[in-house]
Order: C-alpha cells, then sequence, then structure tokens
C-alpha cells in the first residue's frame, strides 16, 4: 500500500471562499487524502472559537496557521518546511491565491486552484490581456467601455462591476488591478482550476475556457463529517421554528457575511414584510445589528413576533433545505445562489457588490429563478429599495408557479451532476485519482 497523498490547503481568508474550500477538502478527505488547511492565525481563531460543541474535525484534516497566507514569501516557507516533514503531494489554493503556484512548481509539487465564485466571473481574470486587447480596458485597467460581453450567449457585464473598478466612484484601484494581474499570469502554473459550479449552471463560460472543470456543487450533505468554517455560531433553534411553519411559506432573508445597510434601509426590509403578512426568517448579524436603532429594531421584533423570527447567523443550507421555506431574499453571493439552486428555492435578488450583480443577471435572466430590483439595471439609482417595491417583488415571485417550477428543474439537473455519473462527479474523482497517482 502507497503511502497516503497529502494536500496542502490556502483558502482566500473570507467566509465566502473558506466555507466551500472546506466542503471540497471535507470530500477529498473521504477519499482517503490526508489534508492539511493553512489560515491566517486570526481566521484560525474564528475558526475555532465559532465551532459548536458537538462539531468535530474529520480525523484526516489539520488545520494549521500561518502568519500571513497573502505573503509570498512566508507561503513559500511554510510550503518548504511541511514538505520537508511531510511529503505534500499538492498544493491546492484559492484561485484569488493563484501565485502560491510559484512556490508549488520550484519544489515539483502538483498544483491546483479552486474558484469559490461563478466561473464566469474568474474569466476576465484569466482574459486581461483581451479585454485590453478588445478595448474593454487600457493596460491600466481603466474601462474603455460601459458594458461589455464576454460572449454571445453570457448575460452583459458593467465595467464598474469588475473586480478592480471601484463601483461607487468608477475609479480603478490600482492594487486590486495589479493583484488581479498577478493572478492572470500564475494561473499558467496550474494543472487543474476547479470550479464550486455545474455544466448546467455556465455551459458557455467552460466552453470558453476548457481549463477550467466544474465539480460543485459542493454541498455539506454530500461530504462526511461535519463541516467547519464559520466565522461566527450558528443559531441551529430557528430550524426547530421553521418546523412549526406551513410548507413553502416563509421569506429567508440574509445578506451574507459582509453586505451592510443602514437604518433607512433596514426600515424600508421591515415594512415589506409587515406588508407582506407571511412569515419570514431573517439573518442580521451583530455587527449590522449593533449599527441600528435599538428601540426601532425591538419594537419591530415584538411586533412581528407571532410570524417572524430574527437571529444572527443561521445554518444556512439546513435553512434551505427545510420544506417551510417559500424563497430567498438574498444578496446573491455565489455560495448563497448556488445552496438555493440546490433545493429549488426561488430568489430575491439585492445584490451588494463585486459578482453578486453578475450573479443576479444569471439569476433572473439565464436561469429566471428569481427577480430583481430597479436599480441593479440603472446605476445612477440609488440602491436603497423602497419597501412597496420588495412587497411587490415577494408576491410575483411567489404567487406566479414559473420561478418554482425553473428552481424546481435546475435543482434536479445540479444533483444529478453530482450523482456517480455526473460530470462534476466525474471531474471531482478525475482529480481524486491524479492526486493519488
Amino acid at each position: 500500500m502507497g503511502k497516503q497523498a497529502h494536500v496542502l490547503v490556502i483558502p482566500l481568508q473570507a467566509q465566502g471562499h473558506l466555507m466551500p474550500i472546506m466542503k471540497f477538502s471535507h470530500g477529498l478527505a473521504k477519499h482517503g487524502i490526508k489534508i492539511t488547511i493553512v489560515n491566517t492565525e486570526s481566521t484560525h481563531n474564528q475558526i475555532l472559537s465559532a465551532l459548536a460543541k458537538e462539531d468535530d474535525i474529520a480525523d484526516s484534516i489539520s488545520l494549521v496557521s500561518c502568519p500571513n497566507v497573502y505573503d509570498d514569501q512566508q507561503v513559500q516557507k511554510l510550503i518548504q518546511q511541511m514538505n520537508d516533514d511531510e511529503k505534500i503531494t499538492c498544493v491546492l489554493v484559492d484561485s484569488f491565491l493563484a501565485w502560491n503556484m510559484e512556490a508549488a512548481a520550484e519544489l515539483g509539487i502538483k498544483r491546483a486552484t479552486i474558484c469559490c465564485l461563478a466561473a464566469t466571473h474568474l474569466l476576465p481574470v484569466f482574459d486581461i490581456p483581451k479585454l485590453i486587447q478588445h478595448g474593454v480596458i487600457d493596460n491600466q485597467g481603466t474601462p474603455k467601455q460601459k458594458m461589455f460581453q464576454l460572449s454571445p450567449t453570457l448575460p452583459s457585464m458593467s465595467t464598474s462591476r469588475i473586480g478592480w473598478v471601484n463601483h461607487e466612484t468608477g475609479k480603478v484601484e490600482k492594487y486590486v488591478f495589479e493583484f488581479a494581474s498577478k493572478i492572470s499570469k500564475s494561473m499558467a502554473l496550474t494543472e487543474w482550476v476547479l470550479c464550486n459550479s455545474s455544466y448546467d449552471l455556465e455551459a458557455e463560460a467552460f466552453k470558453m475556457n476548457p481549463k477550467m472543470l466544474p465539480i460543485g456543487p459542493l454541498l455539506a450533505s454530500n461530504q462526511s463529517g461535519n463541516i467547519v468554517g464559520n466565522f461566527l455560531s450558528e443559531d441551529f433553534s430557528c430550524l426547530k421554528w421553521l418546523d412549526e411553519q406551513a410548507t413553502q411559506s416563509v421569506v429567508y432573508i440574509a445578506f451574507g457575511s459582509e453586505a451592510k445597510f443602514d437604518q433607512n434601509q433596514f426600515q424600508e426590509f421591515a415594512m415589506a414584510l409587515e406588508l407582506s403578512n407571511r412569515p419570514f426568517l431573517w439573518v442580521i448579524r451583530e455587527d449590522v445589528a449593533s449599527k441600528l436603532d435599538e428601540a426601532y429594531l425591538k419594537g419591530f421584533q415584538e411586533q412581528m413576533a407571532t410570524r417572524g423570527l430574527i437571529i444572527s447567523w443561521a445554518p444556512q443550507q439546513r435553512v434551505l433545505e427545510h420544506p417551510s421555506i417559500a424563497c430567498f431574499f438574498t444578496h446573491c453571493g455565489w455560495n448563497s445562489t448556488i445552496e438555493a439552486l440546490s433545493n429549488g428555492v426561488p430568489l430575491l435578488c439585492w445584490p451588494f457588490g463585486l459578482d453578486q450583480f453578475s450573479n443576479a443577471k444569471y439569476i433572473c435572466e439565464v436561469w429566471k429563478v428569481g427577480l430583481g430590483f430597479n436599480y441593479q439595471d440603472d446605476e445612477t439609482l440609488t440602491s436603497i429599495v423602497r419597501g412597496e417595491e420588495i412587497k411587490n417583488k415577494l408576491d410575483e415571485l411567489l404567487v406566479s408557479d414559473k420561478y418554482k417550477a425553473n428552481a424546481s428543474d435546475l435543482k434536479e439537473k445540479l444533483m444529478n451532476s453530482i450523482k456517480e455519473g455526473g460530470n462534476s462527479y466525474n471531474n471531482f474523482m478525475s482529480f481524486v485519482e491524479w492526486v493519488k497517482s
């Protein structure tokens, strides 16, 4: 029997990147591969402090810390040390840390990257030279066109939504563009580009760059053991509350780990929920709640107590799996999007920044499983969404059968893709075999 394969995993230090990488790591561990996951000391401590008492980490997964995973020299030293102590078979890094491929390449270690965003959103990073050539941006990353399409069959994208452009000012964040350019060059060193997506979601994107391979959706229920990696403690009491609600009756509202809203927008959300007369589960993180009018928030909770529940963080995948959920009012982060689609849940879209606007376009225009708001199509409009519009969109989303039907059809396709013989399953197993070879 050969020596156990050992994969060193380096995630981007953000909740939306860490969770799918943890899920993928558990999948590899299930197939007898030893995993070492490297986080910064602060992230490492956050994860450990957020663990529930019953949580456990699979025996073949180790969590270690490094002062700074963004520092080339520190990561190179870490890879060298770990390879000397216990030979590393493969280095797997978040695609937005692709420059760490260089250290692995110098040591002759196998290399792979994993994209935790939509594959479509990775294409501009791959194609920076082509964007310059076609006059979409100049060689400093400054937009020269307002809109662009990577392909006639892909949704149009605003250049103000490219990752290195500040969408509020329209100006290029120079260091971010340099960061993206560095990633683009380093991607040539990777042997695999894995994506938490599927051919059913983004066939054209994968056709445009065959090096990218879908292995998603990555879902905790498909892996072994409990999945750790949350920065915040999950409130499991909401599941009991959901058990008491009627089937497909609850509006679930959650805007991810970073999106913020002020008192004005909060009051519009609250008005919409009051007008809708529907039961709701609303996640308001403590860092957001602390900046809201305490008396107003408390009064709203008391007023809505008979049909609404507000918590600070949810076990989201288990919430979206629950039969009482009718729809998901979301910021359209990729993890939230793919978890909703995997459970056949229609979406109401309130994108906050970056790739979320592109995801919302797919949700509304391509997959037709949700609705958005006026400000998403007109950048001159304020991002404040009024309560009446939210209420009307909720009614439209839930009264019509087409959104639920489309979501259910897409769910079936996604579940087939990760079953034995499915495209994502086959790509995953090919990667496992490559790592072990």
